[in-house]
């Protein structure tokens, strides 16, 4: 019946518009970026004559710095507006901006293009809550869980087939010019794959706007404190943001080729895994998913993010850490090693778990936020987000001043799962002898 209810969902035109440019946008995202961090890696892509080390966290701040900056005004322009002409602007805004990727690319100008990453992120702080609180609105009650699941699944394929096109295709002969082409083709297919989209009545069209962002953005973070039912699963989702940037962006470079001895392909294929599981999970919870309370998938997978970490961590603790001059291996040696299999599928199964947590908490939110205030109390997520995976890519740094092994960056993460798997099976019994 679930798999039915998905299959539905996918040919209506109540969703499809916004799964084709959600994917879109998030293959535009992740090309971009990593388009930028492989020039400057391996070709002549400077920000002030500095490159990778300056060029990476650089494109990672200007993204999450907008998307903090400009969240809660987005999320009231959201219940001011219709929500489908905002996503709209969004998308057509998204036009002009890859366009500006395109001089960027073909300028060389690693100014230019962070520049660029900072209004992407804008632009990404209009679109995410608008779209969350646009989805109650679309969907029924019972096929959040399901919606919510299929965008997750395709956005994580999305940002991985944005990861492997942009490192593979920049470095390539005219890679930026290819780059910058296919970036304004792609945004201008979301944009009309966005027009189909019904529209959507605006939920509050008296209330004013405020501009002042800063004040904004701390005047709707007291606004959501006051509405903890729509605040607790928001901050799940929170930490998902922050486990992937702690896994991925932060530790897991130092941890392949310092602890596993990997190189860089061997890197891509724990990217790969990582992300592909993700999908799988968040598919997995919208296949398994009844009419009733979804929580229990995320107590599930809550459990699998203490219990698959903490093996990863156990497992690679003892393994002394390799010199900068010693040969790495790929990904064929790394394979022929049996016990680097035990690695991998802690990988994936970590990342499953990741997939089962965040989507019935994210469909929580949706369900429990007045339609008069939701573009608010969602654009918190974006806020939050964006703060958790910023806290993230400081992980490794933390590991590393506390004069900690590498692995341990895993064991915290599943320290602070366990606390979170107990607070979120607790919630899980309340709400279970609250209906009953």
């Amino acid at each position: 019946m679930s798999a039915r209810i998905a299959v539905s969902l996918i040919g209506q035109r109540r969703y499809w518009p916004m799964l084709v440019a959600q994917s879109l946008g998030a293959f535009n995202d992740n090309l971009f970026r990593f388009s930028m961090i492989s020039l400057a890696t391996y070709s002549s892509l400077t920000l002030f004559g500095r490159g990778e080390e300056w060029m990476n966290p650089a494109a990672a701040t200007a993204f999450t710095l907008a998307m903090f900056l400009f969240s809660a005004i987005a999320g009231r322009i959201a219940d001011r507006y219709d929500r489908t002409q905002i996503l709209r602007f969004t998308k057509f805004a998204e036009i002009w901006l890859m366009m500006m990727a395109a001089i960027g690319f073909f300028l060389q100008s690693g100014v230019w293009l962070v520049v660029t990453l900072f209004f992407m992120g804008m632009q990404s702080a209009f679109f995410a809550p608008t779209k969350n609180a646009a989805l109650p609105n679309l969907l029924e009650d019972h096929e959040l869980v399901y919606g919510n699941a299929v965008l997750s699944g395709a956005l994580n394929m999305s940002i991985l087939i944005g990861i492997v096109v942009g490192t593979l295709l920049a470095v390539s002969h005219q890679g930026g010019m290819v780059v910058g082409g296919i970036l304004v083709g792609m945004a201008i297919l979301g944009w009309i794959s966005i027009r189909q989209l019904p529209a959507i009545p605006a939920a509050n069209p008296d209330m004013k706007i405020n501009w002042n962002f800063i004040g904004e953005t701390i005047r709707v973070l007291r606004f959501a404190g006051a509405h903890p039912r729509v605040l607790r699963p928001l901050l799940g989702v929170a930490w998902f943001w922050m486990l992937g940037a702690a896994i991925i962006f932060s530790g897991m470079p130092t941890f392949t080729s310092d602890v596993i001895g990997g190189d860089q392909n061997v890197l891509s294929l724990f990217n790969a895994t990582f992300t592909i599981g993700g999908a799988l999970g968040a598919i997995l919870c919208g296949a398994l998913s009844g009419r009733g309370n979804a929580l229990i998938f995320s107590v599930i997978g809550a459990i699998g993010l203490v219990l698959f970490p903490a093996d990863l961590a156990f497992n690679t603790m003892g393994r002394p850490l390799l010199a900068d001059d010693v040969e790495r291996m790929g990904i064929e040696a790394f394979l022929a090693d049996r016990q680097n299999l035990r690695i991998l599928a802690d990988l994936v199964l970590a990342a499953v778990s990741a997939g089962l947590f965040v989507v019935p908490l994210l469909a929580m939110a949706q369900r429990r936020a007045p339609e008069e205030l939701r573009g608010r109390l969602l654009s918190v997520g974006s806020i939050l987000n964006a703060g958790a995976a910023t806290l993230g890519n400081f992980t490794l740094t933390l590991v590393v001043v506390l004069a900690w092994p590498i692995p341990a960056a895993f064991l915290l993460v599943a320290s602070i799962s366990a606390l979170i798997a107990a607070y979120t099976f607790y919630w899980h019994l309340k709400l279970r002898g609250e209906a009953s």
